[in-house]
């Protein structure tokens, strides 16, 4: 789950769904986007690396693991 900043542009979003093979596949729901990183199921260890990642995006104000 992804919220967005505030002042983040569409095309800001758009790089950065390219830029990590992302794909939005709902939402917004209570501010969060449900985001596909990829085509296949990652360990626990990579889904860490990745939200770390993520949370380290300038766009990007909240980062959280779907159940």
């Amino acid at each position: 789950l992804v919220r967005f900043a505030p002042d983040a542009k569409l095309g800001d979003i758009t790089r950065f769904l390219d830029s990590y093979h992302a794909s939005i596949v709902s939402g917004p729901k209570a501010g969060m986007f449900r985001v596909r990183f990829g085509d296949k199921a990652l360990s626990k260890e990579d889904t860490d690396r990745l939200l770390a990642r993520v949370q380290g995006e300038k766009i990007v104000s909240q980062v959280l693991p779907a159940d």
